[in-house]
């Protein structure tokens, strides 16, 4: 039988960036990114921590991302689950064009039934 696929889930490492401590940047960030699939934004909050990093949270129906940065570090960790019919990893160039890191880490699971 196969799985019936519900949701796309990315598990996805930021590294070496010097833009993770930036509120407003990352509320722009995820702005822009719910604009990118359509997505109606129900809940977004960015809390900053000192003397750095932040936590972002953004709720959207069936879906959501979650971001946890440390900046000194120049380390940032960010999951982007959405349902089945997106597809998460075209907000690649939305990360790269906001944070410039060095280098991204991708893990993509497919979350489903069966």
């Amino acid at each position: 039988m196969e799985k019936e696929y519900l949701a796309k889930h990315l598990m996805i490492e930021i590294i070496n960036s010097s833009y993770l401590n930036d509120a407003e940047l990352m509320e722009d960030f995820l702005t822009n990114t719910a604009h990118l699939f359509g997505s109606e934004i129900l809940v977004l909050k960015v809390h900053q921590f000192h003397p750095h990093g932040l936590s972002a949270l953004m709720i959207m129906p069936e879906s959501h991302i979650a971001v946890h940065t440390w900046p000194e570090y120049q380390f940032a960790s960010m999951d982007i689950f959405l349902k089945a019919s997106s597809e998460p990893s075209q907000s690649l160039p939305l990360i790269k064009k906001y944070f410039h890191p060095e280098d991204v880490k991708i893990v993509e699971i497919e979350r489903g039934i069966n």
